[in-house]
């Protein structure tokens, strides 16, 4: 395992080609156990590839695709499934827990527990309740957390931050695993600290970047307890880009002051860079003149 001055590394879901992918699934349309259990045995196969692939990178962390199970939180996908699916998920996890590997998860940007509207929050936390499920399942500890964003402002921030501390009162389980991280256009990482939620704030550098702020790395870190922090690192793309989007790389220098920020401090490292285990293997490549591994 390779560590940079306390700081392991990982990718998210799949391969940067695809190939080997935890986030496979189907139309709704041709939902049935059937399929749910074929598409399944696929992300398994493909996900243990991955962590083999992790492992030859010298990777400690990995992000599951939230597609790992289709359709598991549509109201459409039947409860008695997940018996089925439970089996066979206990089955891996014989397999998983040989992998020194931490596992999490980040739901996409439709899960918004700070929304006005109760559908969209209903809908949220169901999504959730399948990740909290499947983490719990595989038998993955308190350190495979689950991410997600604060989302936008809704009748101001203030009220999106009380909305968003209203769920988490009133749903108790969240605290086992949410975390919620800093975005590009509307909460800082000083907004999230000083929102003072019981849960950890995951620190995004490519998005601190874009929303910069003033923040205690004390406070950021208190914020995690126990638990190693989750972080993400990404570097904008070369040319004509969208605002926000990744590039296919990390930048050696994105990296490095990222390390002149938290270097000497544990950190798990997810790197959102579209390359996934190309830019890796390139960022340790850029990197190894200057450190030696």
């Amino acid at each position: 395992m390779i560590e940079i001055r306390g700081i392991r590394l990982g990718f998210f879901c799949s391969t940067g080609d695809s190939k080997l992918n935890t986030n496979r699934k189907f139309r709704l349309s041709n939902l049935s156990l059937e399929k749910v259990m074929e598409t399944l045995e696929s992300n398994i196969k493909d996900f243990i590839a991955l962590l083999d692939l992790s492992l030859k990178l010298g990777c400690g962390i990995f992000r599951l695709g939230s597609n790992f199970i289709p359709f598991a939180s549509h109201r459409n996908f039947k409860r008695e499934w997940l018996k089925i699916i439970e089996e066979r998920l206990k089955e891996f996890s014989k397999i998983l827990r040989k992998y020194p590997i931490r596992i999490t998860m980040h739901p996409g940007q439709f899960v918004v527990l700070s929304s006005p509207k109760q559908e969209v929050v209903s809908n949220s936390l169901r999504e959730l309740e399948y990740h909290f499920w499947l983490l719990d399942t595989l038998g993955i500890g308190k350190e495979g957390v689950v991410v997600v964003h604060m989302g936008g402002v809704f009748e101001g921030k203030k009220e999106s931050i009380k909305r968003f501390k209203k769920v988490l009162r009133n749903n108790a389980w969240l605290l086992q695993r949410l975390v919620v991280e800093n975005d590009e256009r509307y909460y800082s990482v000083a907004d999230l600290l000083s929102a003072d939620l019981p849960i950890p704030i995951v620190y995004d550098h490519y998005h601190h970047s874009l929303n910069p702020s003033n923040f205690s790395i004390e406070e950021l870190f208190k914020s995690w307890g126990s638990i190693v922090p989750e972080f993400h690192l990404s570097s904008k793309p070369d040319g004509k880009h969208t605002f926000g989007e990744h590039g296919y790389w990390v930048n050696q220098e994105d990296f490095l002051d990222f390390l002149n920020t938290f270097g000497g401090k544990r950190i798990d490292l997810i790197i959102e860079a579209k390359g996934k285990e190309k830019a890796i293997e390139k960022l340790l490549l850029d990197l190894k003149p200057k450190f030696g591994f």
